[in-house]
């Protein structure tokens, strides 16, 4: 009857989940921090490419400026 361990697993976990207010409780923080986390990890990869951008920006101008001033 069993196909996988991991279907046991899930099996396992739904029922504790079903079961238990402490196991709801839990599940519920550590969903709140995963989703904290990845929001975080998103505003990073957002800054670090805005970064980018902004130096890139200050390197175009500059090979710009440098061709506008030299002969």
């Amino acid at each position: 009857m069993v196909k996988s361990p991991l279907g046991i697993i899930f099996t396992a976990a739904a029922i504790a989940l079903a079961v238990s207010p402490e196991a709801r409780k839990a599940a519920r923080k550590l969903a709140v921090k995963g989703a904290a986390m990845m929001l975080e990890l998103a505003d990073q990869v957002k800054d670090s490419t805005r970064e980018l951008r902004s130096t890139e920006a200050v390197s175009i101008e500059e090979k710009n400026t440098e061709k506008v001033l030299l002969p």
